[in-house]
């Protein structure tokens, strides 16, 4: 299990640090921060800030996850993230479309953060190797193995 962990941590994790790479090397070119200042409530009167917050959950949750380090943190920044995206971006959009937006990608994102926060990095992670004691192999799980969910 923790392999699969490990893959899906670092691909899932790569793509978010890119996408939020990307908002943060040219935030005036992506026209990101202009969008999140016509999000409505909070988001007009501090979209520098929100923005901002955004891209670190992105950034900064996607090295986290592709590492395996603060996971359940970074996985709690990423699904908080991508829960906004979904209602105050898409909730009227299509599940899947062809031609233009969907929610479809946000969803993805927001579900990968709820599995991460509930199951942990596994123990092919750095919180693997500084939280999970016991034996080193998935063999026989125990009792003692639910208990650890890093």
């Amino acid at each position: 299990m923790s392999l699969g962990l490990l893959v899906l941590r670092v691909v899932v994790g790569a793509s978010l640090a890119m996408h939020g790479w990307s908002k943060f090397q040219e935030p005036a070119r992506s026209g990101f921060f202009e969008n999140v200042s016509h999000m409505g409530g909070p988001f007009e009167s501090h979209p520098k800030i929100l923005g901002w917050a955004s891209v670190a959950a992105e950034l900064g949750g996607g090295i986290l996850l592709a590492l395996g380090g603060l996971t359940r943190l970074a996985a709690f920044a990423i699904l908080c993230n991508f829960i906004v995206a979904i209602w105050k971006v898409h909730l009227h959009d299509p599940f899947i479309s062809t031609t233009g937006r969907a929610m479809e990608p946000a969803a993805v994102y927001a579900a990968i953060g709820m599995a991460f926060l509930l199951i942990g990095a596994g123990r092919i992670s750095i919180d693997g190797m500084l939280f999970c004691k016991g034996s080193k192999t998935e063999e026989t799980p125990s009792e003692e193995d639910d208990n650890q969910k890093f």
